[in-house]
């Protein structure tokens, strides 16, 4: 295996002391540990607190069948909050040094921002049929402006009125959406952005191109991979095609009842971040771009499908529900987003793909 290899090599330009397609089974460990450890605990533990104390108005029989939406809709607000921090430059948590402390702080503030715009959908929003709505809506802007697009719109700004701006931007514009007859944008996408961005693949084919540009580019990808998706889970009898209940804008259609696709996204949320990040991309990295990329984008979609298929016969001997499962499924992506962008965990220690000349980046590359 190679452990410090010479970049110039292999890049033609020198990345002094970074490793060429490492293998660090030592960080991925750790990584894998704190992600899915953290997971399982709080998601047993917000299970616990959301059957006790309802976010949504269920009563008796109906918290059974309702409380996954509150851990869902919890957490993913949570993670949402988080990123957010982490694209303003953690405002206004930069003047804390300390990682850890900081680290700590954002996460809690998190957590009960995170609380509270869930509830707000009941206080004064749509109720249960808004929270998809809203979580997709929301998540698709914070991806195209900042995950995809760079915070193109305030780069230039200091991070206090990057966080106002984008703050006003995303509120006005869910607004807008969730009240026309778009009603809202799906998060199908997401598991493809999560790979993509991870694997660097999504920077690697859309290199040299100016913001926005880039990001109405990236995000054409992933709406085309949503559709190949659609198309392939319709005819394993995964997909229903008749039209959404949500919106007759998006004729995609939705899920089938028995949630089986519902789960396999959730998973993919939960493993297409965590594992590239954490494993440093190993052994993909030892295949030039665009295949290796493009080969550990197949190799995670397809574990995500394997992985689901094993959680769903642990429903009974493990979960007592579907709806169970459906929560530990997808509070891995909270803290798959979380533990490397807040803590740094498996963004330690820079490393090139085979080919690349700069860490991290593909834009000096023909």
């Amino acid at each position: 295996m190679t452990s410090r290899t010479d970049a110039k090599s292999l890049s033609g330009q020198t990345a002094p002391g970074v490793e060429v397609a490492p293998f660090r089974p030592a960080e991925a460990a750790q990584g894998f540990a704190w992600i899915y450890g953290l997971s399982i605990i709080s998601c047993y533990l917000v299970n616990l607190w959301v059957t006790a104390n309802p976010i949504g108005p269920w009563r008796g029989e109906d918290i059974a069948k309702s409380f996954w939406l509150d851990n869902v809709s919890w957490q993913i607000f949570s993670a949402w909050w988080v990123c957010f921090f982490a694209v303003c430059s953690f405002w206004p948590f930069n003047s804390i040094s300390d990682k850890i402390v900081r680290g700590v702080a954002v996460v809690g503030v998190s957590w009960i921002l995170g609380w509270w715009s869930a509830k707000l959908i009941f206080l004064i929003g749509p109720g249960a049929d808004g929270i998809f709505p809203l979580v997709g809506t929301t998540w698709f802007l914070l991806a195209f402006c900042c995950f995809a697009g760079g915070n193109f719109l305030v780069a230039k700004l200091p991070p206090e009125r990057q966080f106002l701006v984008h703050l006003l931007l995303f509120t006005g514009l869910t607004y807008v959406i969730t009240h026309s007859a778009i009603k809202w944008v799906p998060a199908w996408w997401f598991p493809f952005l999560l790979v993509g961005l991870a694997t660097s693949t999504l920077p690697y084919l859309t290199r040299g191109l100016a913001q926005p540009g880039r990001a109405v580019v990236m995000i054409s990808i992933l709406f085309a991979c949503v559709a190949l998706c659609v198309q392939i889970s319709s005819a394993a009898g995964f997909w229903d095609v008749t039209a959404s209940p949500i919106s007759a804008f998006w004729t995609m259609g939705h899920p089938t009842p028995d949630n089986f696709w519902l789960l396999c996204f959730m998973t993919a949320t939960s493993i297409n971040y965590a594992l590239p990040i954490i494993t440093h991309n190993w052994p993909f990295t030892k295949i030039a771009m665009p295949w290796g990329g493009l080969l550990a984008i197949v190799f995670y979609l397809v574990l995500d499908v394997v992985v689901a298929s094993l959680l769903v016969k642990l429903v009974g001997p493990v979960f007592s529900s579907m709806e169970e499962l459906l929560t530990y499924a997808y509070m891995g992506v909270n803290w798959s987003l979380t533990i490397p962008l807040v803590f740094g965990i498996g963004l330690q220690h820079p490393y090139l793909w085979t080919g690349q000349k700069t860490p991290g980046d593909w834009d000096d590359v023909a």
